[in-house]
């Protein structure tokens, strides 16, 4: 019995991404919070996709991620349970889903010895989804490839220079 239950962990474990930009955390933590709409792939990313007017983050404590979208009352996504300006930003996500079967994000902002800020994001508690949780959580690891580091990545630079 023990076996299996390690091997349904692996299927869970956390999932990790990382980036290294060329800005102050200060500034990457700003864009990733009150920036959101302006970097996030609504198009395919979004519960209304062409129909997502924009998703927000509410900021501070107990802020809510929010899609809005024509023709569609708000859907919340998550709650921010962890506000530390500049360092790190931690919410439940649950994008269309019951509020109950939530998983969690954790997003922290650091500056290096080279003076590039080193972004990492975490995505767990994969189990409170039940018997889907392997199958959402293999698309997340590709879809945070694609959002993170190259839409959230690319925004920075961008809109830095």
């Amino acid at each position: 019995m023990l076996p299996e239950a390690d091997h349904k962990d692996d299927d869970l474990k956390p999932i990790r991404v990382e980036i290294t930009v060329p800005v102050e955390p200060e500034y990457a933590f700003e864009a990733f919070t009150n920036g959101f709409g302006n970097w996030w792939p609504t198009d395919s990313h979004s519960l209304a996709r062409e129909n997502c007017k924009s998703v927000e983050i509410n900021p501070g404590l107990g802020g809510k991620i929010v899609e809005h979208a024509k023709g569609r009352d708000p859907v919340v996504w998550g709650t921010v349970d962890i506000w530390q300006a500049g360092e790190h930003v931690a919410f439940t996500w649950h994008p269309g889903w019951e509020e109950g079967a939530y998983t969690r994000i954790s997003v922290t902002f650091e500056q290096n010895a080279f003076g590039r800020c080193v972004i990492r994001l975490k995505h767990w508690d994969w189990q409170n989804l039940g018997e889907i949780a392997p199958m959402v959580r293999d698309g997340y690891e590709s879809g945070w490839k694609y959002v993170f580091e190259q839409c959230f990545a690319n925004y920075l630079t961008a809109k830095r220079h």
